[in-house]
């Protein structure tokens, strides 16, 4: 299956955030979209979840594949611990002891009974990717997922998303061009703001 997005046009009011975009993604590849703050990032991949719907233009591919996404918010529930947290996206009954394990690659095992309100923001963002990892799905969109992360907690987490993501297609979104590096990514930059592709 081809995925991509045909001369796509996303306007918020009078603001044009994305403009004839046309990107087109290779099944099982592995994308960085760069651009600087506001270039429509954010919006794009709301926009291939399914979240909002272009003015103009079409989605190829996406509305037939089950996309697990990162937000730049961690949008955890905070109550509950890391593996419940990864159980929930699970069909069926989930395997907590497999659950464990996974998260115990990229998580002090300590932590993984505790409620996630209790943990660092770096902890709590390793749960957020790792709950989007193991959930069943064809797409991976990981919007920003290593902001707060130090630089051996992603360089580990980064390795454990290449290792897991087991051939589905992976796009996401930093600022940094080592985080490409760090996952292989072929890098495809966005426009900036009020530029016409």
């Amino acid at each position: 299956m081809i995925y991509g997005c045909e001369h796509v046009t996303r306007r918020y009011g009078a603001n044009t955030v994305l403009r004839d975009l046309t990107l087109s993604f290779a099944p099982g590849g592995c994308y960085c979209l760069m651009a600087p703050s506001g270039a429509g990032k954010t919006t794009l991949f709301r926009l291939l979840a399914g979240l909002e719907r272009p003015d103009a233009g079409q989605l190829v591919g996406f509305d037939r594949a089950r996309c697990a996404m990162v937000f730049q918010e961690d949008r955890l529930c905070m109550h509950l611990s890391p593996v419940t947290n990864a159980a929930m996206v699970q069909p069926g009954r989930a395997d907590r002891a497999a659950l464990a394990a996974a998260l115990g690659e990229i998580l002090p095992p300590a932590c993984l009974r505790q409620p996630v309100r209790e943990l660092s923001g770096g902890m709590k963002r390793r749960v957020a990717i790792a709950r989007a990892v193991l959930a069943p799905s064809d797409v991976l969109l990981l919007d920003e997922p290593f902001t707060g992360l130090d630089g051996d907690s992603r360089a580990r987490t980064a390795e454990w998303v290449s290792r897991r993501r087991a051939g589905r297609l992976l796009i996401f979104t930093t600022h940094r061009a080592d985080e490409a590096a760090l996952l292989g990514a072929e890098i495809l930059p966005l426009p900036a703001p009020g530029v016409k592709d």
